[in-house]
Order: structure tokens, then sequence, then C-alpha cells
């Protein structure tokens, strides 16, 4: 039984403790405090709607394989990860090149694929315009600007964040409560598996200072669209609106 199969156990259990048969719903306890000691599993990580499908921790290989980072676009790419509770990762050890990783639940990988390609586009898109528009600038106006859009991106998102987990109830209609302890269990998932897969893994910072161009793609990165909408048929896809 691998643990995706063993937290799906869980779910189940923690599911029918809340039975309204007395004898069941104490049984189920019993069997799902003893396999969290069995499996060591931490009771608080596992929730009743725990889905193995939607809810497991994956790894995805983001863009092509690179020699060079492009500190911008890794911002960006970070920045949603981690407002999708996940995290982004360079993967050293492949012979062709660099290679970001992300790690996050199967559920939100699709949507920091999206949000990340949307946010790009709008970024390249952007500094192509302000370039164009500043004919005269020096050779490292673009690369300025679009450090400077990641970087203003990067602050929105995280305030996004804030505003959602600080208000009563999120647009799911869950209590402000619930939604910060989910999002904390998924990002302690995302941070554990890196750990467990890469033990060797080092931290990656990125520092510049503001050239010529960065305070206009900070100031471009406050008019692009951030917020979201629920769409789908058989289960929710969160999309950008660009508005």
């Amino acid at each position: 039984m691998n643990i995706n199969e063993i937290k799906s156990k869980l779910a189940k259990l923690l599911r029918l403790s809340k039975s309204s048969n007395a004898n069941e719903a104490a049984v189920a306890i019993q069997k799902f405090e003893t396999l969290c000691v069995q499996h060591g599993v931490a009771k608080q990580d596992i929730t009743a709607d725990f889905d193995p499908e939607l809810d497991v921790i994956i790894e995805t290989s983001f863009g092509k394989t690179y020699k060079k980072r492009d500190i911008a676009i890794y911002r960006l790419i970070a920045a949603v990860a981690k407002y999708y509770n996940g995290v982004l990762m360079i993967d050293n050890d492949r012979l062709d090149g660099k290679q970001l990783k992300i790690i996050a639940s199967k559920s939100n990988q699709i949507q920091i694929e999206l949000y990340s390609e949307y946010l790009i586009d709008e970024m390249e898109r952007l500094s192509k315009q302000a370039k164009k528009e500043n004919k005269h600038t020096p050779r490292s106006f673009r690369a300025n600007f679009r450090k400077g859009f990641a970087l203003a991106i990067n602050k929105r998102l995280v305030e996004l964040k804030k505003i959602q987990e600080s208000q009563e109830t999120s647009q799911e209609n869950q209590p402000a409560l619930v939604v910060v302890e989910h999002n904390q269990r998924e990002q302690k998932a995302a941070l554990s598996f890196m750990l467990e897969k890469y033990p060797d893994i080092r931290s990656s910072t990125s520092r510049y200072s503001a050239g010529h161009g960065h305070h206009e793609g900070q100031d471009a990165a406050q008019g692009v669209g951030l917020r979201k909408q629920t769409e789908g048929v058989t289960s929710p896809t969160r999309a950008l609106t660009g508005s």
C-alpha cells in the first residue's frame, strides 16, 4: 500500500468517524488512529475530503532546458507556484542543461502552468511594447523591465493570498481558518516531497540592482489582471480572466 492509498483509506475512516452510528464511528476513529501510528502519518495532515486523484503531490517539468537562468521567468513561476501552495526548484543534474521543476498537488499543477504561461505572455508583450516606445533606452531596458514586472507580480500575489486567507469566508464559502489550514497542509506536503526526493537541494536566490526599465516594469505589472473565475463541468477549473 503506497502513501496515497494509505491517505485515501484514512480519509474514508475519518468520514466514517462522523457516522450517526456510535459503534461505527468509534471503530472508525480507533482504526484511523492505529493506522496513523502504524504508517507514521500525522493526523492533522489528513482531511475527510482527501482525493488521491487531486491531492496527491506530483512533480512536473516546466519549459525547455536551459544553460543560463532567466531571472524574470524564474521569479514569475516561483510566485505562482507559491500562490498555489507549491514549490519551484531547479534540476541541475541533467546532461542537456538545467530544468525547472514544479512540485505541487495534482489539482494545482494545471493552475500553476496556465497562470504562469499567461503571466509570461503578458510580460513579454508589455516589455516589447515598452521597448518600442522607448527606442533610445539602453539594451538592458527590456531585461530590467521584465525583472521589475516579475517582482511586482510576486508582491501582488502575496498580498492577494493574504487577503483571501483573512476573509471570513472563501469563494467556496469555507471559513477562513479552513482555507488557511488547507493551504498550510498543501505547502507542507509539497515541501516534504521535495526534501525527500532531493535531500541535497539548495535554496536559490537572485539579487539584482534596479536598472533603467525596472520601475516601468513594476508599473506595468499593476495593470495586469489577477482575478480568477471558476468554471468546468465535472470539476472546478480556475482560469484567469485577464481583467
